[in-house]
């Protein structure tokens, strides 16, 4: 079982002797586990201080000299039998006998790259909608209460875009969901193109997007914003051999106008979504429009 761990352990007897090692450690220090037990735990683990490239002290033996856990800084560098360094992390911890005597000691270490890695892809997924790489809706929320913040120091305004796609399921039905997925991220993208840095976008549902455009001086501003993600969807797709074209509608409200959360705005906006669908089947709806007068030219 613990070869097939990540983490890389290293056991030693009283006296710091290697006793164990496991497939990462040897992968790790570059030494095998024939070569290294029975030899000191220094001559396998050699580890030195970034910042002033002294060895570092016996980890085991702290551990056993002290009977706690001793771990290593951010500033750790193993030395491999090749002459690489690599930066790492964790511990030693001190090992007992049935009668509770410290008879030695286990180290764990890993390669604190792939410690960075991970949990930076951990911190993205948190943030992100899985297929279309945007916002999720709790990023979204953080990022609206900065912005509301923001535009109450400055007095400035905000607007929230709610977009349905109104024929999208049409498409899963008749594509299959495969295309479904690739169309959603092709319009993810184009629609992260029409917004400038103030901007966010989330995936709020399966084919809704919430689109905050914050910063605002001018009505003008939001129309602008408005237009493009107009044009960007009403644009045709070409995915796997076919041409969709997206019905789409877009409800809008306003900030601070019609609510100071997030959740207060989202109603008005959906409702100005609705207003739009409505229009669309009467045929009464030709031009992008914004469905409201303070921001209707």
């Amino acid at each position: 079982m613990l070869d097939f761990i990540s983490d890389a352990l290293l056991s030693t007897d009283a006296r710091a002797r290697i006793t164990y090692m496991n497939c990462a450690a040897e992968a790790l220090t570059g030494c095998s586990r024939q070569d290294a037990i029975g030899r000191r735990l220094q001559d396998i683990f050699r580890v030195i201080d970034a910042k002033t490239r002294k060895e570092r002290g016996d980890l085991a033996r702290q551990a056993m000299d002290t009977d706690r856990v001793v771990g290593l800084d951010s500033t750790a560098l193993l030395i491999t039998r090749d002459g690489h360094e690599l930066a790492i992390d964790d511990a030693a911890t001190p090992l007992h006998d049935g009668t509770g005597k410290v008879r030695g000691a286990l180290v764990r270490f890993s390669d604190s790259r792939y410690s960075i890695e991970t949990t930076a892809r951990m911190t993205y997924l948190a943030q992100h909608d899985a297929l279309t790489g945007l916002l999720n809706r709790h990023a979204f929320a953080e990022r609206f209460e900065q912005a509301a913040a923001s535009t109450q120091r400055h007095r400035k305004k905000m607007v929230v875009l709610f977009i349905d796609l109104d024929n999208f399921k049409n498409v899963n039905d008749t594509l299959g969901h495969s295309c479904g997925d690739a169309l959603l991220k092709s319009l993810s993208h184009k629609l992260l193109d029409c917004l400038r840095v103030t901007d966010h976008i989330c995936r709020y549902g399966g084919d809704e997007f919430v689109v905050l455009v914050s910063d605002l001086d001018q009505h003008e501003q939001a129309s602008m914003v408005f237009e493009k993600l107009h044009q960007a969807i009403a644009e045709p797709f070409r995915l796997a051999g076919h041409e969709i074209s997206l019905q789409f509608s877009i409800g809008t409200s306003l900030y601070p106008d019609d609510g100071e959360t997030l959740e207060a705005l989202l109603p008005h906006a959906d409702a100005a979504m609705y207003r739009m669908k409505a229009s669309h089947k009467q045929g009464g709806l030709t031009q992008p429009c914004l469905l409201d007068p303070r921001f209707t030219g």
